[in-house]
Parts: C-alpha cells; structure tokens; sequence
C-alpha cells in the first residue's frame, strides 16, 4: 500500500483565507504562527474535503470569508499515489447565495458522499477534545460516532435519520398529539436505525479494541459502551431488539410526554475509556494521561482504516502537544515520521519543533496567508 499524497491545496474565500495555493513540499507538515493566523482554519479545510460537516461543525454559511460571506467559497485538493499511477483532484465548497454545499471528483459532481471514501479519509483530533473526559456523554458520543463515520460513511445516514424520528417522536407528544398509527410509525422508524446504530457502534470498539499501535510510550486504550441498548441488542437478535424498543417507547410515552423528552435510546449512550495496563478510566487520568489516551485511539483508528479501507487516510492534529510533557511530545513527533500518511501538526511556537525541524516541513502562516 503507497501514500496517497497531497500535493496542492487551494482555498478560495474560505475562512480568513481570501486565496491559498499551497503546493505542499512534503507529507510531514508543521503549520505555526500565532492565535487568529489560519493554522485550524486549514486543518478545517482538509478535513472538509470528507463526507461530514469538519473537524468544527461548522454551519456552511460560516465558512465564507468575512469580508466576502455572499461570495461563495471553494477547497482544492490535489492527490497522487504511486502504487495505482494516478492523480485525483477533490473540492467542495459553495456557490455564492447557495446553502447547498457542492461536492466533486475530478471535476465531476457527485450526488453520494460515499463516493469520496473509495479515495480519501481523514482523521482529526483537536484541543475541544481535551474536555471530553470532563464533561457530559454527549461529547464522548459525537466523539465515538465521528470516529464510525471516518471508517463507515453510512453511519452518519444513519445518525440524521434516527435524530430525526426522534425529533417527530418529542414533537408529538409534546404538543399531546394522540396518533397512536402515527407514533407507530414513527417509533418504527427509530427502532430501525436504533438497532443499527448500535449494530454499527458495538463493531466499531470490537474492532478497535484489537489494533495495538506499535507507540508502546503510549497507553493501549480500550473502549466500552455503556448502553441499555447494546446490552440488550448483544444478547438478542436484532428484529427482537427491534420489537423490545418498540414495546418499551409504547408504554414510555406518557411519561415521555411529561418529561419532553425520550428517556430511553442511542442518543443516551455513554463511552468508557481506559487504559487497559492500570484499568484506570480517563475520567481518573491526569491531564496529561487523557491526552495521551486521545492520541492512543486516533493512532489505532489510523491503523483501523488502513486495515479495513486499504488507504492512509490524512492525519490533522490540532496543537497535539498542549498537555503532554517533553518527553511524550518527543516520542509522539518521532512515532508521526514513521506512519505512512500525510501528518499535519499545528502549534503557536516553532521552538517546540527544533529537534525535529531536518524531518518536518515548517509552513508559517499569519493572517491568512503564508509568511
């Protein structure tokens, strides 16, 4: 398996980038400057040009530059890899007073987002993920499904269908509408992605669990679900699933009703992280031990795509560094030399790369453009 190589990205009125044409000299990247230069805002480009909405979220009318917001705006990237002798160009971006997000192959537009992965996947980590461990499930489930999504692209088919049956669901019986038939429906339908969800979430951390990363410095992260669900759908088939959520929102839904809100499903699913030498969850790590578990389980979910999708997918770390002590922050910018991905690190001070600037590439970017 060769590199899929990025050798030129071009933004256009994207973010605080008016133009970029960045022809990339290698495929280790250091990208520094100060707060407010463009460095996230790049890793944010490369990681639009995959199924999703970013390593930010990002509403698409908030990715235009300021000073041109109904102008529209485009990323280029342009790939190569060796082992295949071919060249492929992907881009997305938006024309200008349109809300529709546009996607192309080659220059070739494409109706289904799964398209891309056959070419390119992208995994990210970013300093918001530092507070995962600190706050409620929600973060780890965006976390954990963000992760599906960069392996299985379907899944977030899935997630937006299920989200929206369950939105019908409080809807009705928040304004104590008594369609039984209707509810039916309704609950059917979040049965059916509920099961697959999980299906796909169980898979997921089975598969994970078992890549061990060559980084022994840092710690072999497993996962765990913690979900009613998942428990119950381990045990039983998936149509008996199915049936059992069925019956249970049924006889929920007055109390649902009076609470608003749907107590039982897969959007109250939680995720577990431990270090398996010490069992210690990273809720009890350090800080410096949650970021070194973070790192543990973008490494693994590097070496899971490789296996599964046979492509080296884009690594986008976002000041990777903050937490770690001098010698993890060695030991992690000297494992990144030996993945066979395009790796991209951002920081605000270029000394914390000089024992490593022979083996890296420095890109110094200020106000939107390159110094």
């Amino acid at each position: 398996m060769s590199m899929t190589k990025l050798e030129r990205l071009t933004l256009t009125n994207f973010r605080n980038f008016e133009r970029l044409v960045w022809t990339v000299p290698s495929q280790k990247i250091v990208a520094y400057g100060p707060n407010a230069s463009g460095k996230t805002n790049l890793l944010e480009s490369l990681s639009l040009l995959v199924p999703g909405r970013g390593l930010r979220k990002a509403r698409i009318e908030d990715l235009a530059n300021n000073n041109n917001q109904t102008q529209g705006w485009g990323i280029v990237g342009e790939f190569s890899n060796q082992q295949y002798d071919s060249n492929f160009t992907l881009s997305t971006g938006c024309f200008p007073f349109s809300s529709k997000r546009q996607y192309r192959i080659n220059s070739n537009i494409i109706q289904n987002q799964n398209e891309i992965t056959r070419y390119l996947a992208a995994v990210w980590l970013t300093p918001q993920m530092d507070r995962l461990f600190l706050e409620g499930p929600s973060g780890r489930r965006r976390f954990l499904d963000q992760l599906i999504i960069s392996l299985e692209g379907y899944y977030a088919k899935e997630l937006a269908a299920y989200e929206k049956s369950l939105f019908q669901r409080n809807k009705l019986l928040s304004a104590n509408v008594l369609d039984h038939n209707w509810l039916k429906a309704v609950e059917e339908s979040m049965a059916r992605h509920a099961v697959a969800i999980t299906a796909a979430r169980i898979n997921f951390i089975q598969q994970l669990n078992q890549i061990n990363i060559i980084q022994k410095a840092f710690p072999e992260t497993l996962l765990k679900l913690n979900c009613s669900i998942a428990d119950y759908l381990m045990k039983h088939p998936a149509l008996v699933t199915e049936d059992y959520l069925k019956q249970k929102w049924k006889m929920n839904r007055d109390q649902d009703a009076e609470n608003r809100s749907t107590a039982l499903g897969c959007h109250r699913m939680d995720v577990v992280f431990f270090e398996n030498k010490s069992n210690i969850s990273a809720q009890m790590a350090s800080t410096g031990q949650q970021k070194a578990i973070l790192i543990s389980v973008i490494l693994k979910l590097l070496e899971l795509i490789k296996t599964n999708k046979k492509i080296q997918p884009l690594l986008l770390l976002d000041e990777p560094l903050t937490h770690l002590d001098s010698y993890h922050r060695k030991i992690l910018l000297s494992s990144l030399l030996d993945i066979d991905s395009f790796v991209i690190i951002t920081g605000n001070e270029i000394s914390d790369f000089y024992d490593f600037e022979k083996n890296y590439d420095f890109l110094n970017l200020n106000h939107g453009k390159i110094v």
